[in-house]
């Protein structure tokens, strides 16, 4: 028995100086090389989670669900809805900025040859974010979860009587059916991968993707919890104000990217090259 006991100790011994060998090999052994690569992936996730909070908060069909199903059903529902959106959207968001990166290594010979072209690629992002929170203030309806579930295939509107997780899913899958939606969401993370936020590597990008997603959580329950803190004064136009805020927060948001855009454009090249034709 005494050296049966021996035996395994020996073992784990043996393992444990393997994994030693191994977390000292992944570590380069340098301090200053973990520190870096960690804060590289919290901010990964950190810009992630910004990210998908805003770009979440516009109500739409999705936010109503969230609203409607925790009025009705409680926090728990609400919940579940909340994490089957924000699942679905970290997948969209794999998609995305793997795809973006993908195209991004192969064209970025060409972007850092051509300036003016990857300007003026950046100007249209500028403008769409503000005209994105210019149209909040037009529209005075926000459309309802039973309008987005009609016009979706019969598969996703069965989706929503399987549980609130499910219908979470199926209101996130219609976004597919918007051509918009995923170029959109590529355009995005190209540019968050071409201004250098974050190391770009394969753990990094599924961290912003993850951070993303939970952005878009927090934001949807957090939307939740406040309407249902305040069931009794909120109305449609509480609604409507909170989308004006939002359309605020894009103007906000496409203004920041915009001075970015002036202040660390290197416009001497720019204007070599414009006036050269």
């Amino acid at each position: 028995m005494y050296n049966f006991y021996l035996v395994i100790l020996k073992k784990i011994n043996t393992l444990c100086h393997v994994f030693y060998t191994l977390f000292d090999f992944l570590s380069f052994n340098c301090y200053s090389v973990r520190i870096i690569y960690g804060s590289t992936m919290l901010t990964a996730i950190i810009i992630g989670a910004v990210i998908g909070f805003i770009l979440a908060m516009p109500p739409g069909p999705v936010a109503m669900a969230c609203v409607k199903v925790g009025l009705q059903n409680g926090r728990r529902e609400c919940f579940e809805l909340s994490i089957g959106t924000a699942l679905m959207d970290t997948v969209y968001c794999v998609i995305a900025i793997f795809a973006a990166t993908a195209v991004l290594d192969s064209l970025s010979n060409f972007l850092d040859s051509n300036p003016l072209i990857y300007l003026t690629i950046q100007i249209v992002i500028v403008a769409l974010l503000v005209y994105f929170g210019l149209s909040q203030f037009k529209k005075k309806t926000i459309e309802t979860e039973e309008a987005t579930l009609n016009k979706a295939p019969s598969f996703i509107s069965t989706l929503k009587s399987r549980g609130p997780f499910l219908l979470g899913v199926a209101m996130a899958l219609t976004n597919i059916a918007n051509p918009s939606f995923m170029s959109s969401l590529m355009l995005m993370t190209a540019w968050v991968h071409k201004l250098d936020l974050f190391v770009s590597s394969f753990g990094t990008n599924l961290l912003f993707s993850i951070g993303f997603g939970i952005g878009n959580f927090s934001w949807l329950f957090l939307l939740a919890y406040i309407v249902m803190r305040n069931k009794h004064k909120l109305s449609q136009t509480s609604m409507l104000r909170i989308k004006q805020f939002a359309g605020l927060t894009f103007i906000g948001f496409g203004g920041f990217l915009g001075w970015r855009l002036v202040a660390f454009t290197n416009w001497a090249q720019v204007f070599k090259i414009a006036f050269s034709f």
